[in-house]
């Protein structure tokens, strides 16, 4: 993996999000995917997945066919899983190119993502 690709995962809101930076394809997926079962395996068992690809560099079409992988096997397991790319860039181009925009859901932030994919016991509105 080159330099100044990583991953950072937080927890918000019930949601486990990954951010990855750098690039994303045949040569770093097997990277990627086992960085984001790591994080998966760290935390308490999320409800919702959100990778967020806003930082990433680069995305060819193979990392976007084994960032679909990942996301029907965590739904195996009872996660959901959603992308964040920022819309009109590369990734989000490759995303929809390579029709991943129709296998797993896409939103433009993480605001949204975690608002529209919480189950509705998890999400917090103000009252």
């Amino acid at each position: 993996m080159r330099e100044r690709e990583e991953a950072v995962a937080e927890r918000i809101s019930g949601a486990l999000v990954v951010e990855l930076r750098g690039e994303l394809d045949i040569d770093t997926v097997l990277r990627w995917t086992t960085l984001i079962e790591a994080a998966l395996c760290e935390l308490p068992e999320p409800h919702l997945l959100v990778l967020d690809l806003t930082a990433l560099e680069f995305l060819s079409a193979h990392g976007a066919r084994g960032l679909l992988a990942a996301v029907e096997g965590y739904r195996d397991r009872g996660i959901t899983g959603c992308l964040i790319v920022v819309p009109g860039s590369v990734p989000d181009r490759v995303v929809r190119l390579t029709r991943l925009a129709g296998q797993v859901r896409v939103f433009p932030n993480r605001l949204t993502a975690i608002a529209a994919c919480q189950p509705v016991e998890m999400r917090w509105l103000p009252g």
